[in-house]
């Protein structure tokens, strides 16, 4: 990781689009730029004022660091910079009103992997020069997801999570069991977008969950949401047991998709006897 101090009026999205379309037109090391997030949207989850910026460099596979090192340059252009840096995303800058950019270098052998959430989840091409490559490998992103084994794999991992959540707590690893309630958090709103909208699951991950889920479904969200308090946590981790199932049975109602069961009727009452039992 690397970092530097630097500094260079307040960066403008299209601003930031004109001057890397003119700076990598002319780059022979860049194939391709894309365009990705709330910048890229028109519709649901735009761009808004707290938005950052983020565009894919497609480079041929042996110039990624050549061209990692002109970005510090680049982005000097677009307004005062507070602070860049490179972690795992890719490269990385603040600038002075906290506007954020994220510019990840992407090997041209990596564009299929990169490029494999669907459809639903646009994408534009500023620059392509792949003589079809790209076009091809966006065109054959997914259309959809198999909600069924989503819903199977969420039922699942739930009770399997739940179980590590109990045994972290009586072993007074408080704050591990915080972090399983996490992971419950996550996967309820996955599940609550798949009760309400299918197609939300379509989109990123957890984005705006306020403007999608009910009044009821953020209060049972809240529920398993706890501070880093003892008895929050113990009463979540109880709470989670009786809403998952709950959800399940609501989502089978709703599409016929079918699940074990079984495994609510064993696990849960050993689960609530470790959590009402001493020690």
């Amino acid at each position: 990781m690397y970092i530097f101090w630097y500094t260079s009026d307040v960066p403008n999205p299209n601003k930031i689009i004109e001057c890397l379309k003119e700076e990598f037109e002319k780059s022979s090391s860049v194939i391709a730029l894309v365009l990705i997030g709330s910048q890229a949207r028109e519709t649901i989850y735009k761009a808004g004022s707290y938005s950052d910026f983020e565009a894919l460099i497609i480079v041929k596979d042996n110039k990624v660091s050549s061209i990692e090192q002109e970005l510090p340059k680049i982005v000097s252009k677009f307004g005062e910079i507070l602070f860049y840096f490179k972690h795992n995303i890719g490269f990385v800058a603040v600038y002075d009103d906290l506007f954020r950019i994220e510019l990840p270098v992407v090997k041209q052998s990596e564009m299929k992997s990169v490029f494999s959430r669907p459809k639903a989840q646009e994408v534009k091409a500023l620059i392509d020069k792949t003589g079809g490559q790209l076009g091809g490998i966006l065109a054959k992103r997914p259309e959809s997801i198999d909600y069924r084994k989503l819903f199977k794999e969420k039922v699942v991992n739930f009770w399997y999570w739940q179980i590590i959540g109990v045994q972290y707590f009586k072993k007074g690893e408080i704050y591990n069991a915080r972090a399983i309630l996490n992971i419950h958090a996550s996967a309820l709103i996955k599940l609550f977008e798949l009760l309400n909208n299918p197609k939300t699951l379509l989109l990123e991950t957890n984005k705006r969950v306020e403007e999608f889920l009910t009044s009821d479904q953020l209060k049972l969200l809240k529920d398993i949401t706890p501070g880093y308090h003892e008895h929050e946590i113990r009463q979540a981790l109880e709470t989670a047991v009786s809403i998952f199932p709950t959800v399940f049975d609501q989502i089978k109602k709703r599409y016929g998709y079918n699940y074990d069961k079984n495994i609510d009727k064993k696990v849960k009452p050993k689960i609530l006897e470790l959590l009402e039992g001493g020690g």
